[in-house]
C-alpha cells in the first residue's frame, strides 16, 4: 500500500466522526501530515430549556380602579334621589287689626261721624263702630246718660281705641240723673268747672281699659259768638282732664276749621276736583256734607296716628 492510499481511509473516518460538526475544517487534500489525528469530539450543547411562562401582572392601583369601575358598571345604577321640594316662600306677616269706637253728640250722630266711621272702616286694619246722640253731652244725664251708655258700648265692642267728641251742648246747668243725687250746679257758678271736670274724669274712667287708648277731640270753632265763648271754658276743662289721663290724648280741632284770624271757616276746597264749597250749615254749628267730609279728612290722620298705622290710601298714591 502506498502512502497516499493509507491516508485515504483515515480521512474518511475523520469525516464520518465529525459528520454533523459543520464548524470543523477538513484537512486539505494533499496535506503533508503523516498521521491525521481525529479531533476530540465537541461537548454536546445543552438542550434549550423551555422558556418559563411570564407571570401574570400584579394588579396595580390603576388596574384596581378600572376593575372597580367595571364592577360598578356591571351593577344596576341606583335611581337618582328626588330633588327636594323648594322651600315655600314666606308669606308676609299679617298686620295687626284694631277696633275703634266713636262716641259723641250730634256731630258724631250725623255727617261728620258717619264719614269718619266710613273712612276708618275702609282701612284694612280697622273695624269701626259709632254711637252718637244729638243734643247730648255730660251736663244733662237726666236727658241722656253717657256714663251708662259709654260703659255699655265699650263692654259690647271691646275697642282698642275710643274717640270722643262732645261738649257743644254742655254750656248749661249741671243736672243729675236722679234728683236726689245732688243739687243742680248753674252755669257760671264757681263750682261749675270742678263739677264738669268730675264728669269728664268719670267718662274717661268708664271707657278706659288696659291696652286701650282714648282720643278726645276738642270742639271745632263755632260761628255763634255766645256759644264760642262757652266753648272756651269747656275746651279748657276737657283738655286738662284728658292730659291728666295716662292713656288719653287731646286733639284740638278748632285750627282745622278756622281761618288765619281764628274765625270759623265757612268755605274750603273739598274733594278730588278741588272745588271750593260751603262747609258750615246755616246754624253756624253743624257741617254741610262737604264740610263733614272736610272735617273727617282732617281728623282721620289723627286717629291713625293714635293707632300707629299707616294711611293705606296715601301709600297707594
Amino acid at each position: 500500500m502506498t502512502r497516499a492510499s493509507a491516508v485515504t481511509p483515515l480521512l474518511l473516518l475523520a469525516l464520518s466522526l465529525s459528520g454533523c460538526d459543520k464548524s470543523s475544517t477538513p484537512a486539505a487534500a494533499g496535506s503533508d501530515a503523516t498521521v491525521a489525528e481525529a479531533p476530540a469530539p465537541s461537548e454536546p450543547e445543552p438542550a434549550p430549556q423551555a422558556e418559563a411562562p411570564t407571570p401574570a401582572e400584579e394588579p396595580t392601583l390603576a388596574n384596581a380602579a378600572v376593575d372597580a369601575s367595571s364592577l360598578a358598571k356591571a351593577e344596576p345604577a341606583p335611581e337618582p334621589e328626588a330633588a327636594p321640594d323648594p322651600a315655600p316662600e314666606e308669606e308676609p306677616a299679617e298686620l295687626p287689626t284694631y277696633k275703634v269706637l266713636i262716641l259723641g253728640d250730634s256731630l258724631i250722630a250725623t255727617g261728620f261721624g258717619a264719614l269718619l266711621e266710613k273712612s276708618l272702616d275702609a282701612h284694612p286694619q280697622i273695624t269701626c263702630y259709632r254711637k252718637g246722640k244729638s243734643s247730648s253731652g255730660l251736663a244733662r244725664p237726666d236727658f241722656f246718660d253717657w256714663m251708662a251708655e259709654a260703659k255699655r258700648q265699650v263692654d259690647l265692642r271691646k275697642p282698642d281705641l275710643v274717640v270722643v267728641l262732645m261738649g257743644g251742648n254742655d254750656g248749661q246747668d249741671l243736672t243729675h240723673r236722679n234728683k236726689k243725687a245732688g243739687r243742680r250746679v248753674t252755669w257760671k257758678h264757681e263750682n261749675w268747672e270742678a263739677g264738669y271736670r268730675e264728669r269728664v274724669d268719670s267718662l274717661l274712667a268708664q271707657v278706659s281699659a288696659p291696652d286701650r287708648d282714648i282720643v278726645w277731640l276738642g270742639m271745632p270753632t263755632m260761628g255763634l259768638r255766645s256759644l264760642e265763648k262757652k266753648l272756651v271754658t269747656i275746651r279748657g276743662v276737657q283738655k286738662a282732664a284728658v292730659e291728666a289721663h295716662e292713656s288719653a290724648s287731646y286733639v284740638e280741632t278748632a285750627p282745622f276749621v278756622s281761618d288765619d284770624d281764628g274765625a270759623m271757616l265757612t268755605h274750603a276746597v273739598v274733594g278730588s276736583r278741588k272745588k271750593k264749597k260751603a262747609i258750615r250749615a246755616d246754624d253756624k254749628i253743624h257741617f254741610t256734607m262737604a264740610g263733614s267730609q272736610y272735617f273727617a279728612d282732617a281728623v282721620y290722620p289723627e286717629v291713625l296716628e293714635a293707632l300707629e298705622v299707616e294711611d293705606v290710601a296715601a301709600d297707594e298714591d
